[in-house]
């Protein structure tokens, strides 16, 4: 008997084939050697050593999971069989490539992030439907690959990732790191009416002197986008204000949605005063984003007449 079928495990599919393409797109720029992500991907595609009670072990790869049951799909000679087990009785799961998170990490922390993609993208493709059966650590470990999805050609599938990871998050502060990758992913793809009652909550939740300014800044920037300019500038100055020496994301992001809003209500002063300083704190105008880049060369007038 198979286990009833599940939305998750088309999710699952589509998951995988988007992160096919991309790690396929992306190998040419990281500094992954093709014929190691061969190998790579040789190795994690191995059977699992799965541990039961009574000290008995199978070989096999996990095709689905239930509450209760999960599905171990093993090779018989040149065919399969497939064999029902109580999640009850596992001990322990052995799956092939531990060691490379530990490399994935080490790439995030030297900076090598498309390594880093390349890497945690393999993982996810293995493990994305063992998670239930792995301790919460597994998922707190791709919250990062969530963050690094931002900046992968396909943002927009940090929200399908996250979606998967979120049932096993315990950590608060890996929650929080998932709840931004969710809300910066509807930002960057421009689903404005997703991403605004999350910003609310966002703002419930976290103090403006926190390390990050992201639900300010989404919330501001929504107001600014609906010519709301005196909601946007007030927002947009919460975390500002609240600021301390301390790097703040998005803050950057905050101070040219309070000063695009500034110069739309003619307040010319004003926004010359918060961009000398954004400058006296070392931090850059987001050039990248397409709402805010008329109000930069609005700005830039400005203080050519100056």
């Amino acid at each position: 008997m198979r286990l009833p079928q599940r939305t998750w495990q088309a999710s699952c599919r589509l998951i995988n084939l988007a992160s096919m393409i991309l790690t396929t797109c992306l190998i040419s720029h990281g500094n992954i050697e093709p014929q190691t992500l061969i190998n790579i991907r040789h190795e994690l595609s191995q059977p699992l050593n799965i541990q039961l009670s009574k000290q008995r072990q199978i070989q096999g790869h996990i095709t689905d999971t239930s509450s209760h049951q999960i599905e171990v799909t093993t090779s018989i000679g040149a065919g399969e069989a497939i064999q029902i087990i109580e999640r009850s009785q596992i001990v322990d799961l052995n799956i092939p490539g531990e060691s490379y998170k530990s490399l994935a990490l080490e790439y995030m922390q030297t900076n090598k992030h498309e390594e880093a993609y390349i890497l945690m993208d393999l993982l996810f493709e293995q493990r994305q439907s063992l998670l239930p059966l792995l301790p919460p650590a597994d998922s707190h470990f791709f919250v990062y690959y969530a963050r690094l999805i931002l900046d992968s050609p396909e943002p927009a599938r940090a929200i399908a990732v996250a979606d998967r990871l979120r049932p096993q998050i315990q950590n608060p502060k890996a929650l929080h790191a998932l709840n931004d990758a969710i809300l910066e992913s509807y930002y960057n793809i421009e689903l404005y009416e997703k991403a605004r009652p999350l910003a609310q909550e966002w703002i419930k939740a976290r103090p403006p002197y926190g390390d990050s300014a992201l639900g300010y800044f989404v919330m501001a920037a929504d107001d600014l986008r609906a010519e709301r300019y005196q909601a946007a500038i007030e927002t947009a100055l919460r975390p500002i204000i609240a600021s301390s020496a301390t790097p703040v994301d998005k803050l950057a992001d905050c101070y040219a949605i309070a000063i695009g809003a500034a110069l739309s209500l003619r307040e010319v002063d004003h926004a010359i005063t918060l961009y000398r300083e954004l400058e006296e704190r070392q931090l850059a105008w987001p050039l990248q984003d397409r709402m805010l880049q008329p109000y930069h060369r609005k700005l830039l007038k400005q203080l050519n007449q100056q």
